[in-house]
């Protein structure tokens, strides 16, 4: 107990810290006559900063009631606690060197002469462009002040300018970092610790508050009175609604344009046009889930409710369709087959990270999806409005997930219903394939994106990746060994070497943690996978 409170203790000085170099890098900022048009803006990220830092402060080291009168960061584990006091420190020692940079060179500015104030003006933290070098003959004529000026232009300048990137990037992981600790752990399981994180003001600025929510609506599933179901003045127009490939279709309603997902009823019916208890307290459920707000990084649009298709035998989910957006989806699974659409090594490490960043996203509201294939992954073309860098139309860092056939809370027990379809199979890990015996979780889901990121680094359907479509496959694990081996063969020389990497550990399950382990999964996914491309993707 006394080493947690060490622990404590020295991470509360560590913020403090944090803040006044924080508050002491935005005045010099602020205050820096050198600075011209890009002063509001680099003042601007230093003061958000400081901001979250703030907001994290109190979120971790306010005592409540909730926590048993001590804080949520006293909840945590060791390791936990060591992991926060760590990054804190990589935080204070990159901010203090930004620091030592700025006060070199503005620290003392008041006291410079008006000359020398007069040729810093001239100088920009972001500048693009160059002080010309003097010749050699005019060195010796130049002040030590006037070569510090020089020295700033040429190398100080864009160091700093560096360091408050990587400052920034570092911030937002950890913060990523703490809201997983906060819905992945143990304390996760807490309701009234989540609907702290849903009410207290710094959650809410934090962005903690959406995950919560979606995690309680999970956990309370089935338990509101609520209805989602659309009633009779939707039926003629989902009755009319054009088809768009197998299982989606467009419907106009109220001069509006929505996107229609057919899930066939697969449950008993009593009588013509109802549904079973059991099915329609499901359905509902699963709209409720849908229908609630989410953050971008989700993928997910949002359902606006559902309805019993009796004539089709089918149940609809409606999802909206965004301002932006043209009602012409194609998925993913089409685009793979279409000879005139060959994505670019920066679209595809793109789609590739959106999709990564869904998963997890998924994992961290505690969801699985149990239907993560191509073909439920849906691209809108962007208005003509709205700018798009794409040929055909397409931001391809903008995915829609669906098919959420059978997606559910991921402590809600399903061993999974029998689907013998191989194009479906080829997408399921082999203890799920077939007749599954096994209970869907969160490395399951994993594999399934696997085996779409190695569908976008080939550029083509999984299923065609054996001459014979894997119809003569009896063995599951059969299936699994070959997209390996497609991935080992083919994937570095068409994606590279992290890429093929993040691939095979998908297909294998293999992060170097134990997989029952659901804190240490997500962390090391979101490491060794989700922060890898999103590197990737920033360098290219």
């Amino acid at each position: 107990m006394a080493d947690a409170i060490g622990i404590a203790g020295l991470s509360i000085a560590i913020f403090d810290q944090l803040l006044k170099l924080g508050d002491r890098t935005a005045q010099l900022i602020s205050d820096a006559r050198s600075f011209n048009e890009d002063t509001v803006l680099y003042h601007t990220k230093v003061i958000d900063e400081n901001n979250r830092t703030r907001q994290l402060r109190h979120i971790l080291f306010e005592p409540s009631p909730i926590y048993g009168g001590v804080t949520l960061f006293d909840n945590f584990d060791d390791d936990v606690q060591q992991q926060v006091k760590i990054f804190l420190g990589r935080l204070v020692h990159m901010l203090q060197e930004a620091l030592d940079l700025l006060e070199s060179r503005h620290g003392s500015e008041d006291k410079k002469s008006p000359a020398l104030t007069s040729n810093m003006s001239q100088l920009s933290i972001s500048s693009e462009q160059s002080v010309r070098s003097p010749s050699p003959r005019s060195w010796k004529s130049l002040s030590r002040q006037s070569i510090s000026i020089l020295k700033w232009s040429f190398q100080d300048k864009k160091r700093t300018e560096e360091i408050l990137k990587a400052f920034s990037e570092l911030n937002g992981r950890i913060h990523e970092q703490v809201k997983l600790w906060c819905l992945a752990s143990s304390i996760g399981l807490n309701m009234q610790h989540l609907k702290r994180l849903q009410n207290d003001e710094s959650a809410k600025q934090l962005g903690f508050d959406i995950d919560a929510t979606l995690q309680i609506t999970a956990a309370e599933a089935g338990q509101r009175d609520l209805s989602y179901q659309l009633g009779s003045r939707w039926l003629n127009d989902l009755y009319s609604a054009t088809p768009v490939e197998q299982r989606f279709a467009l419907v106009r309603h109220d001069n509006k344009s929505f996107l229609l997902e057919y899930r066939r009823n697969d449950g008993h019916i009593h009588q013509p046009g109802e549904l079973d208890q059991r099915t329609r307290l499901r359905v509902n459920n699963l709209a409720g889930l849908l229908s609630q707000p989410k953050e971008k990084v989700f993928c997910i649009p949002r359902c606006i409710g559902w309805e019993y298709l009796s004539e089709k035998n089918s149940i609809a989910f409606v999802f909206e369709i965004s301002g932006h957006q043209q009602p012409k989806p194609i998925s993913l699974f089409q685009l793979l087959d279409l000879k005139t659409v060959r994505l670019g090594l920066t679209q595809k490490f793109r789609l590739a990270l959106s999709l990564s960043k869904c998963i997890t996203q998924l994992q961290l509201v505690k969801w699985v999806h149990e239907s993560f294939r191509s073909e439920n992954i849906i691209f809108f073309p962007r208005a003509a409005s709205f700018e798009c860098d794409e040929e055909e139309g397409i931001d391809y860092s903008d995915p829609s997930v669906l098919g959420f056939e059978f997606a559910r809370p991921e402590l809600d027990f399903s061993a999974g219903f029998a689907d013998l379809c191989i194009d479906r199979d080829v997408y399921r890990h082999p203890e799920r394939q077939g007749r599954p015996g096994r209970m869907f979780n969160k490395i399951h889901d994993i594999y399934a994106l696997g085996v779409v990121l190695l569908e976008i680094g080939l550029w083509q359907r999984a299923i065609t990746l054996e001459k014979n479509h894997f119809r003569t496959a009896r063995d599951p694990y059969v299936i699994q060994s070959q997209l390996i081996k497609q991935a080992q063969r083919r994937l570095h020389d068409k994606m590279g070497d992290k890429y093929q990497k993040i691939v095979i550990a998908c297909l294998t399950g293999e992060f170097g943690v134990d997989p029952q382990d659901n804190l240490k999964l997500q962390q090391a996914f979101r490491s060794q996978v989700v922060d890898t491309l999103e590197s990737i993707s920033n360098a290219l």
